[in-house]
């Protein structure tokens, strides 16, 4: 086993190793052709899940609208047949 500089961020790594522990540079020698350093940063967003709390607020918030609109209706078709 040797050493060997990872041509991605210049770190130490096995020969043996498939990839560098620093970068993920692939290191495996069974690959033909080198791949190019990576020199665009790449930034990945999470986005939160909706906790309980917000989850619970949209559901009585649909619950309440369903209701006004039955109530509408209710009121609407009371005032056609008078």
């Amino acid at each position: 086993m040797a050493l060997i500089t990872c041509p991605e961020c210049g770190a130490s790594v096995s020969d043996k190793a498939e990839k560098c522990p620093q970068c993920a540079y692939p290191i495996n020698k069974q690959q033909s052709v080198p791949l190019p350093p990576n020199n665009i940063k790449t930034e990945v967003v999470v986005k939160p899940k909706e906790g309980c709390f917000l989850q619970t607020l949209n559901v009585g918030c649909m619950i309440v609208a369903v209701i006004i609109g039955i109530i509408a209706l209710s009121i609407g078709a009371t005032m056609c047949h008078h």
